[in-house]
């Protein structure tokens, strides 16, 4: 599952960053997201489904799950949030270009695949 790392603004463009796993190995990725792609990472980035005290991590998954909806985020995906040994689907709404990129890279197969984003 690709795990959602940050969403940021870089000279009037967004970007989303993700880490991926394969073969013990893990790397961070930037990639490009319109507006609406953004803001629907920064909701991600957001949710809190579990009573934490301050500074607690959380880590947010794309899980693979989704299906249509009607609306401008067209879309609505299941998010699994991690804090500590617990975990907790969320379902969460963004537009098609950003699933389509988090579908991507949960199906590369190598990194040589992400060679052309920018790696963090």
């Amino acid at each position: 599952m690709p795990e959602i790392i940050d969403a940021f603004e870089r000279g009037a463009q967004y970007f989303g960053v993700v880490a991926i796993e394969r073969n013990s190995v893990t790397k961070q990725f930037e990639f490009g997201v319109s507006l609406d792609g953004y803001r629907a990472l920064r909701k991600v980035l957001q949710l809190r489904p579990f009573d934490s005290m301050p500074g607690t991590k959380q880590r947010y998954f794309f899980a693979g799950r989704y299906g249509k909806v009607s609306g401008p985020l067209e879309y609505e995906t299941a998010i699994r949030v991690e804090q500590n040994r617990n975990g907790k689907l969320v379902d969460a709404r963004m537009p098609k270009d950003l699933l389509s990129n988090l579908v991507w890279f949960s199906e590369i197969k190598d990194f040589s695949e992400a060679s052309h984003l920018v790696e963090r």
